[in-house]
This record gives structure tokens, sequence and C-alpha cells, in this order.
């Protein structure tokens, strides 16, 4: 019987099922929408169900069964506290599953560039997730401003409007930024500005403008745009030393940067706010990478850690190499 490991990052977008041979040979990568358990409101049921369903149809393409899986590697969008975690295992066990490892969708962007370390999430909103030498992970954040959740591309716009108000009806700092962002409210000065900022979801239909506007300003040199920025960087750090210190690490720590407000923006000063907090925290060395390999080939090689004990990494480089970004969105069938 051939013999198979599977990779699923399942997000709130989007679900991918990256097969790989035991043997580390790519295979196939299904792409198919989110089954997140709070997509739709659809729960756990309907979670197991949209995955037996997209799994029916890779399985039936390679004339295999979930028995030619000998491990699997999920991470899966709401996966975030124990109880949704056990939920999800459930799930993952009533298909079939045996052996496998299950987490939050953030710990893809450790297992692609690591097999232990921490990723900072910084995207839409931020997270950070460990898993250390010992298998164990740990989530920090994610649930918003109550678990100290205040980065992420939802905290830039937010403090930005906020600053903009702070300057014309407060007592705040004068930025570059500001009549760009009224501009881009459509507004002409300030004068229907608390108007503005009442609408509900204002910014969010504007944050990546906003973002764009709050960036260039804060590489211009901008001092209050760089407190913006400054400040997540110093929160993201504040949540992977956290993470680091409550894990069981040894030796020096990859940290792996995702989402775009790491990835994108030209400023440099956040990144550097990021470092000095988590070395002020923290005795070990760090090794800040920034992610540059599919999160779906993380999960496949969580899977082959499972299968075969431990991962190679010359496997991992020549896999990276091969399998990049746009080479891994080539390779996708739907």
């Amino acid at each position: 019987m051939l013999k198979y490991v599977l990779g699923v990052d399942g997000g709130n977008s989007k679900t991918d099922y990256l097969l790989c041979r035991e043997d580390g040979a790519f295979v196939d990568i299904l792409r198919r929408p989110s089954c997140s358990h709070e997509h739709d409101g659809v729960g756990y049921d309907g979670m197991q169900e949209k995955m037996q369903s997209h799994l029916n149809d890779l399985f039936a393409k390679h004339n295999i069964t979930v028995k030619n899986i000998v491990a699997a590697g999920f991470g899966l969008a709401g996966a975030d506290v124990p109880d949704q975690i056990i939920n999800l295992k459930k799930r993952v066990e009533n298909i079939g599953f045996a052996n496998y490892g299950l987490a939050n969708d953030g710990i893809l962007g450790v297992k692609a560039m690591a097999s232990a370390g921490v990723c900072s999430i910084n995207g839409s909103g931020t997270v950070a997730l460990g898993i250390d030498e010992t298998g164990e992970v740990l989530q920090v954040g994610g649930i918003g401003p109550l678990s100290g959740d205040h980065a992420g591309g939802g905290v830039v716009a937010r403090n930005a409007i906020e600053a903009t108000y702070s300057y014309y009806y407060r007592s705040g700092k004068n930025s570059e930024a500001f009549p760009k962002i009224l501009e881009l409210l459509g507004l002409k000065d300030a004068s229907g500005l608390f108007v503005k900022i009442s609408e509900s979801g204002y910014y969010w239909r504007n944050t990546t403008d906003i973002i764009k506007i709050v960036d260039s300003a804060a590489a211009n040199g901008d001092e209050v745009c760089q407190k913006i920025l400054d400040a997540v960087g110093i929160n993201c750090g504040e949540g992977v030393a956290g993470c680091i210190r409550n894990l069981n690490f040894s030796k020096e720590v990859t940290i792996v940067k995702a989402g775009s407000i790491w990835t994108k923006l030209k400023y440099t000063g956040m990144a550097n706010k990021f470092e000095e907090v988590i070395k002020q925290n923290i005795s070990l060395p760090i090794k800040p990478v920034l992610l540059f390999a599919p999160p779906a080939l993380g999960a496949a090689f969580w899977a082959l850690e499972l299968a075969k004990g431990r991962l190679d990494e010359k496997y991992r480089q020549e896999m990276t190499a091969f399998l990049t970004v746009d080479k891994y969105e080539e390779l996708v069938t739907e």
C-alpha cells in the first residue's frame, strides 16, 4: 500500500490540502473553500462534513483513502482555546486520522521554516504561536485587546485615524499623513471627520490605503507615524517573548514573521523595536526570518516529522526552493 503524508492549511478564506509521498516527494495541492467551524456558522459538525468532502475529492483523484495517510499536520483557523482544539481533534479523528498534529494555522509559519520556534503573525490581525523542541504548542493572544493584541493592520488604521482626530480636535502632534487620510476619507477638511469616524466600519473600508500612507510617512521620518508602527513592533515583540518564556527552548529560537504588516512595509523601525523587546526579555539568541514559504508546506513538513521522527534540513531547503509561493500557486488544483 502506497503511503502518504498530508498537510492542511485551513484558513478563514480557503483550505489547502498538500499531499506528499512518505518519502517527501510532492504529489498534489487541492484548494477548496474554508472549512473553518467559524466560517458561515457551520460549527464543528459542519467543519467535519466540509473537510470530509474535500478529502474525498483529493483521495478519489489519487485512488487512495485516509488509510494511506501515515501522518497529517493541521493548521486550522479558530483553533484558539482548549475547547476548540478538543472539538476539532474529535472531528479530525472521526474522519479517520490517528497520527496527526493540530493547532491554530499560525503554527504553519514556524513549521515552514524550522522544526521549532515562534511565528509572529502581523497581518490584518495578530497572534504569536510557538512550538518548542518537545513539541509543546502555545498561542499568545489572537482573541483581541483583552489578550493584549494591539497589532495588525486594523490597529494601524485605527490608531492613524485616532491620531488624525487628536491633532485636529485634541492636543495631538501633526503628521504629513493627516491631509492624505482626510482626502482618502473623502473630506476636504477636518470639519466632517467626527461624522465620518462615527460611521460603522469606516476605517475597515480604507485599511490598506491608510497603512500605505502611514508606512510612507514613517519611512520619511514622520514622528507620529513612526510611533504608531513602533508600538506595533513592541506589541508583537512582547507576545513573542512571552511565548518563548512559557515554552521550553534550549538553543537559538527561530522567529518567523508572517503577514502583510511584516512583509510589505518599507519602514524598518518597527522590526527593530520588535527585536529589541524580545532581546530585553529573553536570554536565548534569536533568529528572526520572514516567512517565504507557503503555510501548507509547513503543515506537510509537520506531517513528515510525525511520520519519520525528524525532518532532514537538507530536504527542507530543497523543498522550499522547489515549492516557492509562485510555484505553489501554479500547482494548485481547484
